[in-house]
């Protein structure tokens, strides 16, 4: 578990998965990942989040990079994973501190020399009593004790689905030995 923080937010990473399992306020200590029913977690797919095989949760996750208020972890294609998915490939997944913000951000390098087709995502819980609103790029949640959080991303389509946000991309097809960015913020308040 990799933990960091700033003077507003203390979040901790499981390198299981790559998974932010909780996001504390520092000020009043409201997780804004605890439900009712127990901790949630923001989730990362990879290649698809439909597909038979998430590698982001298949393959181990390696931390790469460490400081106060960030993290990067990469994740890297096996042999195993080449007998399914016949690419060699490279995520590196940041998670980053500013203020009040926590920034996902996404490094996904095709080492192939054939096109990839892939895609990306990023789930978030939506707790109960949170209600969403959805604008361009944007999402509010509107929540108990005027707690609020804020998804927004240009590289990802946002879109709310029963109990969570799902920041995804549709099928990408990376060009061999090329490689893209993603972001996705959450503003907590």
């Amino acid at each position: 578990m990799q933990t960091i923080e700033n003077s507003l937010l203390q979040v901790s990473v499981d390198e299981n998965g790559a998974q932010m399992v909780n996001c504390v306020s520092q000020n009043d200590k409201f997780d804004y990942l605890k439900s009712q029913d127990g901790q949630e977690k923001v989730a990362v797919a990879f290649p698809a989040i439909d597909q038979e095989k998430n590698w982001a949760l298949e393959l181990p996750w390696t931390v790469v990079d460490k400081g106060d208020s960030r993290v990067s972890l990469t994740l890297i294609d096996t042999e195993e994973s080449y007998k399914y998915f016949p690419y060699h490939f490279e995520v590196v997944l940041t998670y980053a501190l500013e203020g009040n913000q926590v920034n996902v951000s996404f490094y996904l390098k095709n080492n192939s020399h054939k096109e990839m087709p892939v895609s990306l995502g990023v789930i978030i819980p939506m707790l109960a009593g949170f209600t969403p609103s959805k604008d361009l790029n944007k999402i509010q949640l509107e929540g108990v004790n005027n707690h609020q959080v804020t998804v927004e991303s240009t590289d990802f389509e946002l879109e709310v689905n029963e109990n969570q946000i799902l920041a995804k991309n549709h099928e990408l097809n990376l060009a061999g030995d090329s490689s893209q960015n993603f972001a996705v913020s959450l503003t907590l308040s």
